[in-house]
């Protein structure tokens, strides 16, 4: 369990966790100087994400419908020759 543990973490989990505290303690005080805070990121990034999905979901919803209504036509004759090619291939076998 322990091999795993070190293996998932890259080390031993307290030397790794020791290390990414005072990195976050380091990036946290830099971020502060420069006056952010932990609101104001996730706030950027709510609207970040709002932005992404206001340059291509809409086209992207309008692709998906256009395949949706394409395989409404395009599966079931798919169906329909697959299902024609194993009735063939079953009289030629015979």
């Amino acid at each position: 369990m322990q091999a795993s543990m070190e293996r998932f973490f890259g080390g031993s989990p307290a030397t790794v966790i020791l290390k990414l505290a005072i990195a976050s303690l380091i990036i946290g005080i830099t971020l502060s100087f420069f006056g952010l805070d932990p609101a104001n990121i996730y706030d950027a990034m709510l609207r970040l994400g709002d932005w992404i999905s206001s340059l291509g979901l809409d086209t992207l919803k309008q692709v998906v419908r256009y395949i949706a209504l394409g395989a409404v036509i395009v599966v079931p004759i798919w169906i329909l020759v697959r299902v024609l090619s194993l009735l063939g291939s079953d009289r030629r076998s015979k």
